[in-house]
């Protein structure tokens, strides 16, 4: 069978695959700089060249207006913690095991639900609240907020959890009336000139081989978030969604076979936790907006 042949959802969920392989290559390419320590900085500014390099074709041929900004303050509000979400995710994923880093980001999904109701002033029942709480839970454990074992790593990545949040949900507002090409390239753009002074102040030449590293971990990073976008416009979320999850089993293997991780027990149970209620929400959200037409469904 043909991939055109595909269900919709089947296509999607390919995708998805792809953009959870491209994601795992660019965090395994960061782990390896990040041991011959270079800086997070020199990475973000490989990453979002990369971006920017990607989506010129398109750029030079969209129309007229497209990237007209109507609201600059909240765009350049997106772009600002976009940012800070790269540089706090990036140090999270270079200084910690992957698997741990990558269960920790999966929790962007659980501020969303919490940004969304305070700023979108979407309505969230008593279900989704539940399920909010119960990730955080997950989160905890994973973090272990105690003098022994605290982790800034840890603390980092719910942080660029937090900040791709904001950005994620800003998107539903900024896109009544800017284009989605807009928003990605002044975001691309931004946080390359934004990352450059910090890049240069630590600049470190990489070696022949260690700049294939870089340029692997930029276009690889281009193409996790180019096939996320077409398995969402492919399929629906509530599937392709629950497929993204397969990032986590990844990362462990890489871990384990590049870098010699083993996720421990604090790693597996706060994984569980937070992908059963991230899971249950993306779930949860899908049924909603099937039902939207009909009748109102509590959340």
């Amino acid at each position: 069978m043909t991939v055109s042949r595909l269900s919709p959802n089947a296509r999607g969920a390919l995708w998805m695959l792809g953009s959870a392989a491209s994601f795992t290559v660019m965090a395994a390419c960061l782990k390896i700089l990040a041991l011959k320590h270079y800086p997070e900085s020199q990475m973000v500014f490989a990453r979002c060249a990369a971006g920017l390099i990607a989506i010129a074709p398109f750029l030079l041929t969209a129309s007229r207006g497209t990237m007209r900004i109507v609201r600059p303050w909240p765009v350049l509000i997106r772009c600002s913690f976009s940012t800070i979400g790269f540089f706090a995710g990036f140090y999270a994923f270079a200084h910690l095991p992957l698997a741990q880093a990558q269960a920790i980001s999966f929790s962007r999904v659980l501020f969303i639900v919490i940004l969304a109701a305070w700023m979108l002033k979407e309505r969230v029942a008593w279900r989704r609240w539940t399920a909010v709480g119960i990730g955080f839970v997950g989160v905890l454990v994973m973090v272990r907020p105690t003098t022994a074992t605290f982790d800034l790593a840890a603390l980092l990545g719910v942080a660029s959890a937090f900040f791709f949040a904001v950005a994620i949900v800003t998107v539903k507002d900024l896109t009544r009336d800017h284009s989605t090409l807009a928003l990605v390239v002044y975001t691309n753009a931004f946080t390359t000139i934004a990352g450059l002074p910090f890049a240069f102040m630590a600049w470190t030449t990489p070696t022949w081989g260690d700049g294939l590293v870089f340029l692997l971990l930029g276009f690889s990073g281009v193409a996790a978030q180019s096939c996320y976008v077409r398995a969402l416009g492919h399929g629906e979320a509530s599937v392709v969604g629950l497929v993204d999850y397969v990032r986590l089993p990844l990362a462990a293997i890489m871990g384990l076979i590049l870098f010699s991780e083993a996720p421990d027990i604090a790693t597996m149970a706060g994984a569980a936790v937070i992908i059963g209620a991230t899971g249950y929400i993306t779930w949860r959200e899908s049924r909603m907006g099937a039902q939207k037409n009909d009748e109102p469904a509590p959340a």
